[in-house]
């Protein structure tokens, strides 16, 4: 469940939209300069290489977006004519962090919103209404490790302070009249001086809200997403 986050299986709703509601142009984050100008902030974001110097403590906010796609599924949100391989979903991301190492309260709150599906290939979007939130009752946390400095070979190695974090967002969306419960895992690492950005996979999926199935997910989706201070 990890291709490309979160309001992907929305990407199903949408997608009926693509295989012929939808209209060219479109505007919105997801067209195609959107998915281009999300690989360049991206590649900007983990180009900063991973924190070597993670604080012990952290309250900050952070802004970016995720891209994800559906990697399988029979969701109804898809519609009967859609093709969710053919759909590529961006979001924005707005995630505000209260953190102090050995904290064991979920330090993260936020939304995710401004989904918008675009046919690969084309410029063809439909936006995706609803918004997820940082799901307080899914597990949610950040570790720092410390690794002391050593020498190795006769190179001194200094020390070092790395951080990792895990959150989880949920919430209703829809799409064309479909709607779905969608619930996404966030994980990744620090990256640049002093943990100013978060770099990292998404994965989850999305349940049908009239169709219940004893799957865990009616359709899986996932992707990567960013975030910066």
């Amino acid at each position: 469940m990890s291709k490309v986050i979160s309001l992907a299986a929305i990407s199903a709703g949408l997608m009926m939209s693509l295989s012929g509601c939808l209209s060219g142009g479109g505007g919105g984050t997801g067209g195609v300069g959107g998915s281009a100008n999300y690989e360049a902030a991206f590649d900007a974001a983990s180009s900063r290489a991973p924190t070597t110097d993670m604080p012990t403590s952290l309250n900050a906010d952070y802004q970016g977006q995720f891209k994800v796609g559906v990697n399988g599924g029979t969701a109804e949100i898809f519609g009967p004519d859609a093709d969710p391989q053919m759909a590529e979903i961006i979001g924005d991301l707005d995630i505000s962090v209260a953190w102090a190492e050995g904290q064991t309260s979920n330090p993260f709150s936020g939304t995710a919103s401004n989904i918008v599906a675009t046919e690969a290939g084309t410029s063809n979007t439909t936006a995706i209404n609803g918004e997820l939130n940082v799901d307080g009752g899914l597990p949610a946390s950040i570790s720092r490790v410390s690794m002391p400095a050593t020498v190795v070979a006769g190179q001194n190695i200094p020390a070092l302070d790395t951080g990792a974090f895990v959150f989880h967002m949920s919430g209703r969306v829809d799409a064309e009249g479909r709607e779905g419960d969608a619930t996404l895992q966030f994980g990744g690492n620090f990256f640049g001086p002093g943990g100013n950005a978060m770099v990292g996979a998404v994965s989850g999926g999305i349940n049908d809200v009239d169709n219940p199935s004893q799957q865990i997910f009616d359709a899986g989706i996932g992707g990567t997403f960013y975030a910066t201070q």
